[in-house]
């Protein structure tokens, strides 16, 4: 009855009328209205009831007032009335009665109301029972420790789940369903940490906020279940799927804002999201083949929940019509109990040993890839190891004969290195052979002069000793005279045509001297024209029969050049040589008249630089060797005439030497041009 009067705890009180109720808040909506009310009860002890000393437990949840046939036995006990009605308390009265009549207990009872009260919580205004007082402690002691040693378990197991999960996806972040089984498991951990505490709850307030978070949990653990095995199936969410995730979230906001489910109720979407998995998982594993990542294992393990599900409804009903029945049904409570923690813990242990079983097979998997690749690798190893060691012998083969054939090279480069200083020296020998046949030519005409002077002086000397000798009576005077006049004369052309002598002595051992490469002022049109003449007597030295026109245009417009006249002379003479030798060689060649001709020019160009131009109508030059004239030890001579040295040595003497050019054209059987470029400085 709801309100407030002292004569409801009289025990001769008529409350036939009241109305019978259990003393649950949610289901006494008057009393919830008016904070406060009476509740009486009627009963009488059996004889054997009465060999037992009994302890009256009540625990309540706000302020009461007990009252045993009208007199007040307990009343809570605290200083202030508004905390006592809104704490949780739990009190032992000693139950002293010791007859068989009838007796009336009366509760007054009051509590303060809360604004974030949750529309399903089942926290009742009190519960009041009888327990033997030896065995009262102990009993609320075995069920304060099994609440929380079980709690504590299943927060712990779950906790660990959902770290090990989440540390799988830290290590392999590829598998997302790790991920969301972290989540999941996680969510059964708070819901069965909130379990731990609900039983220490301590306002109405807290302990709704508890059955929010226990109810959330829940729901948020079995949606993301479902939602992990089929990524981990790689399944496509269905309009099943769908379904289901929203009957979740409709069975969470009705006992949030409606009211509590029935019991059936209650676990109808936790027993589709049961039988989604298991279809799931089904479908699975006839897609999957022998190769299955879902074992079949565990699709038995979840097979099984289910009929524990099944099993649990069925007890949950005998449970409720053996209500009377005392300690048997809380046995049947307990077992119930037992049931239901093994359909919560049969999905996510249940997907937990897939994916171990998955990790398992991969490890294995692995491990037999790995085995196979060490011994290739063994295999790998010995091959090539046995390269390594063909290759080694090889390698040393290799320096072997490649020493030996550095040792051949070698020679063979010293070898090379004298013939070439024997050709280089040949090849001046050569030039300084042309050289010394042009200058003996030469000198023979001054000598030949002074030779027959000297004769004819001598006679001379010889008339006028005569004539000295003669009587003055026959000397002739006028004869002495022109006798020493002749004399005279004749010594003068031998004084003159012995300078000449000594004058190309001089050129031929300045000539024939090494080069010292100095650079002096040098008239290079008289430095042609003497080369010229030299090359030509020397033709006509070694071939008296040769007879070759010479013709010169020197410009006077050429200054004095800083050159190496030595070196220059040396590149003039060869080419006049090679020149007189091509002429020669055609006039032998040709039977018809022919004229040998040279022609040399010299001219001065206008970036300030002499060309002189060397041309013949010899034999002239094939095209397809013209490009190699200037290579050392190339040679168009036959075999014993010419080293390959000449052009060679003389377009280094001009292009390295004077920085100068040096350039070829021939039309073969018409004659050659050469054309030396050189800087004036």
């Amino acid at each position: 009855m709801a309100g407030d009067s002292s004569e409801w705890a009289n025990p001769s009180y008529d409350d036939r009328h009241w109305k019978k109720s259990n003393s649950s808040l949610r289901d006494n909506k008057a009393l919830w209205k008016a904070k406060k009310g009476w509740f009486r009860l009627k009963f009488n002890l059996s004889k054997k009831s009465l060999k037992t000393d009994y302890s009256l437990i009540i625990k309540q949840f706000g302020h009461s007032e007990l009252y045993l046939d009208g007199k007040l036995v307990a009343t809570t006990n605290t200083s202030d009335p508004q905390d006592s009605a809104s704490q949780l308390r739990l009190m032992q009265i000693p139950f002293t009665i010791k007859d068989t009549n009838t007796h009336v207990i009366a509760l007054r009872y009051s509590f303060l109301s809360s604004t974030l009260y949750y529309a399903s919580t089942d926290e009742d205004a009190f519960k009041l029972w009888l327990e033997p007082s030896h065995q009262s402690m102990l009993n609320q002691l075995v069920n304060t420790a099994w609440n929380a040693g079980v709690g504590g378990m299943l927060t712990g197991l779950f906790g660990i789940l959902s770290l090990l999960h989440f540390l799988f996806f830290r290590a392999n972040s590829n598998q997302k369903v790790h991920l969301i089984l972290a989540f999941a498991t996680f969510c059964f951990t708070v819901m069965f940490a909130l379990s731990i505490i609900d039983g220490f709850t301590g306002t109405l307030t807290q302990k709704s906020l508890l059955d929010v978070g226990q109810t959330l949990s829940i729901h948020l653990a079995f949606g993301l279940l479902l939602t992990a095995v089929y990524t981990f199936l790689k399944r496509r969410h269905g309009w099943f799927f769908y379904v289901i995730i929203v009957l979740l979230a409709v069975s969470f906001g009705y006992q949030c804002f409606i009211g509590p489910l029935q019991d059936g109720q209650f676990f109808i979407p936790f027993f589709l999201v049961l039988i989604d998995y298991i279809r799931v998982s089904w479908l699975g594993k006839r897609q999957g083949g022998s190769d299955n990542k879902l074992p079949w294992n565990s699709l038995r393990f979840s097979f099984f929940a289910l009929l524990l599900l099944i099993l649990t409804g069925i007890i949950m009903g005998i449970v409720q019509s053996l209500t009377g029945l005392g300690d048997s049904a809380f046995i049947l409570a307990f077992v119930l109990l037992i049931f239901v923690f093994s359909v919560v813990l049969s999905i996510p242990i249940g997907l937990s040993l897939s994916l171990v079983q998955d990790y398992t097979h991969t490890y294995k998997s692995m491990r037999l890839h790995l085995e196979e690749v060490q011994k290739l690798s063994a295999k790998n190893l010995a091959h090539e190891q046995e390269k390594q060691h063909i290759l080694a012998t090889q390698n040393e083969t290799l320096e072997r004969q490649v020493m030996e054939r550095t040792a051949e090279l070698n020679q063979s480069l010293e070898t090379l290195k004298a013939t070439q200083a024997q050709l280089i020296q040949k090849e001046k020998m050569a030039s300084l052979g042309e050289l010394t046949a042009g200058v003996a030519h030469e000198i023979q005409n001054p000598l030949n002069f002074v030779n027959n002077f000297s004769e004819v002086s001598v006679d001379l000397l010889d008339e006028l000793q005569e004539e000295r000798e003669k009587s003055p009576e026959q000397q002739d005077p006028e004869l002495e005279k022109e006798i020493l006049a002749d004399l005279q004369q004749n010594l003068q052309k031998i004084t003159h045509h012995g300078q000449r002598a000594s004058s190309i002595v001089r050129s031929m051992l300045a000539h024939s001297r090494t080069s010292s490469g100095q650079m002096e002022p040098t008239n290079l049109n008289a430095l042609a024209d003497e080369y010229l003449r030299l090359a030509y007597h020397g033709q006509r030295a070694t071939h008296p029969t040769f007879n070759c026109q010479l013709i010169t245009d020197l410009s006077a417009e050429i200054p004095m050049l800083t050159l190496a006249a030595q070196d220059i002379g040396r590149v003039l003479l060869n080419l006049f040589g090679n020149a007189f030798y091509a002429l020669h060689q055609k006039q032998q060649l040709i039977a018809e008249a022919y004229e040998p001709t040279i022609w040399v020019s010299t001219a001065l160009k206008e970036d300030k630089a002499v060309e002189i131009c060397i041309r013949d109508n010899g034999l002239g030059i094939p095209q397809a060797i013209i490009q190699k004239v200037f290579q050392p030890f190339f040679t168009t001579k036959p075999t014993g005439e010419g080293t390959g040295l000449g052009l060679s040595l003389s377009y280094d003497v001009v292009t390295k030497g004077h920085q100068g050019t040096m350039e070829v054209t021939s039309t073969e059987g018409e004659g050659t041009e050469f054309v030396i470029t050189l800087p004036v400085k």
